[in-house]
């Protein structure tokens, strides 16, 4: 038998009182969360929560999840940190460590499938799963406890308040030493679009590789060979923010060019570092990304120019929207960048890369 849940989380600001739930079925659920957290902190802490409550049965356990994020964390990075020591390959500090070894932790002797879901797009389950998330968010945002819900047969889980107030209020990575080494073997997992478990030799893939994650509709050598791997094209005190996670220019109700043009730096800095964890954090159901080549993905990662030159990037106000444009210059060519930004459809204050399009010019 395979027990089949959706798990999803909620911010109220991102970050701002935020919740998380899991759902079965009426009978079967639970949900909490706290007065200041992210959205992805709701995301794997609904994962973390599901994995204890059903820890007893010994089932199979089917993982429906809006968050791309959260997919690829569990499914993909953290098997490459935890091969290094619980650190990234750039040695950047990982955002929600603590939270993370748990998971790791929940996940050993289990075989866990996940399944990316359209969100907000009538999937019952994820829908009534992102309603239980956010009414906690609310009920935080109104000065109230949310109730919690029956659990797993009729019982709650006890670590449900459990989550630090420190973690959920700053959102941060922190050290720790690694747990010990999880069965692997046991852990199957499906990237976004996919339908088929992830090998482990995929699941132990490095977080900053430049290649596309999505198999759905993965780009080929043809359509990318244009874009190689390179460093970083801005500062280091320029990088992005944690994935998912807004901008502060962002955090107001009504999005401004600013905010797209600030978003925009953090996918260049992304794109060209090859930092697939915030990609992700960028995108929804939305997205789509068009190569030079023409080939399309649901995903942002991938090669890019070696050495580039950013052009000025200028910012437009399409009325609800907001389109991006600038040139990229390097040795032996150049291309038009172009990327529409919208609000997320979960309604959280940030902005989200719906549509971006790479076009060689001479």
């Amino acid at each position: 038998m395979t027990i089949t849940a959706a798990a999803d989380g909620s911010s109220l600001g991102n970050p701002g009182p935020a919740g998380w739930a899991w759902y079965v079925d009426e009978d079967t659920w639970d949900a909490g969360g706290w007065p200041r957290g992210t959205n992805n902190l709701g995301e794997l802490t609904a994962i973390l929560r599901l994995l204890e409550a059903t820890a007893h049965t010994g089932e199979d356990l089917l993982i429906l999840a809006d968050s791309q994020y959260a997919i690829n964390v569990v499914s993909k990075w953290r098997l490459g940190w935890k091969k290094r020591g619980w650190t990234k390959a750039d040695k950047k500090p990982i955002k929600n460590l603590e939270l993370i070894q748990e998971i790791d932790r929940a996940m050993e002797g289990r075989r866990v499938t996940f399944e990316w879901v359209k969100g907000h797009a009538g999937h019952r389950m994820n829908e009534r799963a992102d309603d239980l998330a956010r009414s906690c968010a609310e009920a935080y945002q109104a000065g109230r406890t949310p109730e919690p819900g029956p659990g797993f047969g009729g019982a709650t889980g006890g670590s449900r308040g459990t989550a630090s107030a420190d973690r959920a209020s700053s959102d941060q990575a922190s050290g720790g030493a690694a747990s010990a080494p999880a069965s692997v073997e046991t852990h199957g997992a499906v990237e976004p679009g996919a339908s088929t478990p992830v090998g482990q030799e995929h699941a132990e893939a490095d977080t900053t590789t430049a290649t596309p994650a999505s198999r759905d509709a993965a780009t080929d050598e043809s359509t990318t060979s244009t874009f190689r791997s390179h460093p970083s094209v801005f500062s280091a005190s320029s990088e992005p923010s944690e994935p998912a996670q807004v901008a502060s220019a962002s955090s107001v109700s009504a999005p401004t060019t600013e905010d797209a043009l600030a978003r925009e730096r953090e996918f260049i800095l992304a794109w060209t570092g090859g930092d697939e964890e915030s990609l992700a954090g960028m995108t929804d159901e939305r997205t789509t990304r068009i190569w030079p080549g023409g080939g399309a993905t649901t995903t942002l990662a991938g090669p890019s120019p070696a050495s580039p030159a950013i052009g000025r990037i200028d910012a437009h106000d399409l009325g609800g929207a907001f389109l991006t444009r600038y040139r990229v210059r390097w040795e032996g060519g150049a291309s038009l960048e172009s990327s529409v930004w919208a609000s997320a459809t979960s309604g959280e204050a940030r902005l989200i890369m719906v549509h971006h399009q790479s076009t060689l010019i001479s």
